[in-house]
C-alpha cells in the first residue's frame, strides 16, 4: 500500500497568531490614507472615491489570498488525517505481527526447555 509522504509539521500557535496580527496591521495601514482623506475637507470626492476603490480592491485581494490559504490548510489537514489513518492501520498490523512473534518465541522457548529436560533426564 503506497502513500504519498508529506510533512506533518505544523506551525506553533504563537507563529500563526503573529502572522495573523501582522496581516491585520497591514490592512489597517492600508486604510490609514483613506481615513486621512475622509478627515481632510479639502480633498475632492473623486480622490476619496478612488482611495476607497483602491482600499476595497486590496481588501478583496487579501480575502482571496486568505480563502486560498484556508483551502490549502484544509487540504493539508485532510492529508494529515489520511496519513494518520494509514499509520494507525500499519501500527495495528505491526502490533499483531509482534504478538504472533512473541507467541512463537514463547512456544520455541517452551520446546527448547522440553528438549533440554529430555536430554538431561536420559543421561541419568
Amino acid at each position: 500500500m503506497q502513500h504519498e509522504k508529506t510533512s506533518l509539521k505544523m506551525l506553533p500557535e504563537w507563529e500563526v497568531l503573529l502572522q495573523t496580527l501582522l496581516g491585520t496591521d497591514g490592512k489597517v495601514d492600508r486604510l490609514l490614507p483613506l481615513l486621512e482623506l475622509l478627515s481632510d475637507p479639502e480633498h475632492s470626492m473623486s480622490e476619496l472615491g478612488q482611495a476607497l476603490i483602491d482600499a476595497l480592491q486590496r481588501i478583496s485581494e487579501d480575502l482571496r489570498e486568505a480563502s486560498s490559504l484556508r483551502s490549502a490548510h484544509r487540504e493539508a489537514l485532510e492529508q494529515a488525517s489520511k496519513t494518520n489513518v494509514a499509520m494507525s492501520q500499519i501500527l495495528t498490523e505491526v502490533l499483531r505481527e509482534q504478538r504472533e512473534m512473541r507467541q512463537e518465541n514463547q512456544m520455541s522457548a517452551a520446546r527448547t526447555l522440553d528438549i533440554h529436560d529430555l536430554m538431561f533426564t536420559t543421561e541419568n
